[in-house]
């Protein structure tokens, strides 16, 4: 029994990001004051996109790879912590939401069954992933919720600021809303990596966060704990 989480393909993935970074910074001008081209300019509005991708997808892997190491536990749904039944039991939630009338009192004593029961669970890989698609430190804290992780780390650390930032200028460039020449002639290469670095620390907050959370069983009930430690 453990928990596998990505570290290296995320690692990869923020590499080609400094790749970029390290492109733009030899690109840019060395003159006083700075006189840069519209296409570093425009480089460095893209490069919210690539970074924020980054960040995107490497929450998702990390998610998954939790929430396929609970799957692989084998447990029912009894055996779960209340805080986590939202997460562990989320097909049950879209089946009562999606009924009318008389089906809806079946589906709510269905569920109650699936508990009460004791059903084996059957857990939702990618059940976040919707949620990730914007990835404000908010959004984060809120999922670390959902799995029965105390958030504050995430919602007091100073790196918010700059991740929010990443998120809605990704968001300004990819939508089209704000043009990347834009959004790329308000910083240069040092700021970029401030948001880089701000970035990846949160990414890590959030493994280690995981990480703790599935050593300490701490999404079981105290008997599904015990037994769990005696096999």
């Amino acid at each position: 029994m453990g928990l596998d989480l990505p570290r290296g393909q995320i690692a990869e993935r923020f590499r080609d990001v400094r790749i970029l970074l390290s492109f733009i910074k030899a690109q840019e001008s060395t003159t006083v004051p700075p006189v840069d081209s519209i296409e570093v300019k425009i480089l460095r509005g893209l490069y919210y996109v690539q970074l924020y991708g980054a960040l995107e997808q490497s929450l998702n892997d990390a998610a998954e790879a939790f929430l396929q190491s609970l799957s692989e536990l084998k447990l029912c749904n009894n055996e779960f912590s209340l805080s986590i039944l939202p997460t562990v039991m989320n097909s049950h939630f879209k089946s009562l939401s999606e009924v009318q009338g008389q089906k809806r009192w079946k589906k709510r004593v269905e569920f109650i069954s699936a508990i009460a029961n004791g059903d084996l669970s059957k857990i939702e890989n990618t059940v976040f992933s919707p949620l990730f698609q914007s990835s404000e430190v908010e959004i984060i804290s809120n999922v670390m919720t959902y799995i029965g992780i105390n958030s504050d780390l995430l919602r007091e650390s100073e790196d918010r600021f700059y991740v929010d930032e990443v998120v809605q200028k990704r968001h300004q460039v990819a939508h089209g809303r704000i043009s990347p020449l834009i959004v790329g002639s308000r910083g240069r290469s040092d700021e970029l990596e401030l948001r880089l670095e701000a970035v990846m620390r949160i990414i890590e907050t959030v493994l280690g966060l995981l990480d703790e959370h599935f050593k300490d069983l701490g999404f079981l009930t105290l008997d599904a704990k015990e037994k769990i430690i005696n096999k």
